[in-house]
């Protein structure tokens, strides 16, 4: 008998306390939630307001809901023609008018939907352009079988003669050595880029 007296007083230890604290308030509320879903059943089920009486004669406001039933009823008719010629729809615009609203609409509409597709574009175009940074930034090339539009490096030289006035042809010169030891190293050495994850550039 001590045996189980000692099996089942482990819990009553006074370190297990706070438990059961805890436990007897979850249990206490458990039980008013089951008292409270209780009542509210019966409120629902004997409600303490009697429902209108159909055996007690109109209501007070007899034309209030006179226009309720009739609507009621008129949608019920429409409701079944309806039903059974769905397929048979047709729509004669022989004698719509059109106002100049309409037309704005319609204008501001097709011109959305024209913006939507140039970002759509453009969209898709620097989507094209992303360059993962694990990448060389430099290999990068997209290739084109057409023709190249205009001479190779005019549109820079212009570009370089606008900035540089006189120099441009040194300067020009200077950037294009330190380009050339860049790549040069870059093709020696290899290196990794840093980070190693998706970025927009």
């Amino acid at each position: 008998m001590a045996q189980h007296a000692e099996v089942f007083s482990w819990f009553t230890h006074p370190v297990y306390n706070r438990y059961w604290q805890h436990y007897r308030m979850a249990m206490s509320w458990q039980e008013r939630h089951k008292q409270a879903y209780r009542r509210a059943l019966a409120a629902y089920a004997f409600p303490p307001f009697p429902w209108p009486n159909p055996a007690a004669g109109p209501p007070r406001y007899a034309d209030w809901h006179a226009g309720e039933h009739a609507a009621a009823g008129e949608r019920s008719e429409t409701d079944e023609r309806d039903s059974g010629s769905d397929s048979e729809i047709e729509c004669d615009v022989s004698n719509m008018e059109i106002t100049d609203e309409l037309r704005q609409y319609f204008a501001q509409t097709e011109k959305h939907r024209e913006e939507l597709k140039e970002q759509q574009r453009r969209d898709a175009e620097q989507q094209a352009s992303y360059v993962l940074a694990d990448r060389d930034l430099h290999r990068v090339s997209l290739l084109s079988a057409a023709p190249p539009v205009e001479r190779p490096g005019q549109r820079r030289a212009v570009e370089m003669r606008r900035l540089y006035g006189e120099d441009a042809a040194r300067i020009q010169g200077m950037e294009t050595a330190v380009q050339l030891a860049f790549d040069r190293n870059c093709d020696r050495k290899q290196p990794k880029y840093w980070p190693v994850i998706p970025l927009r550039l």
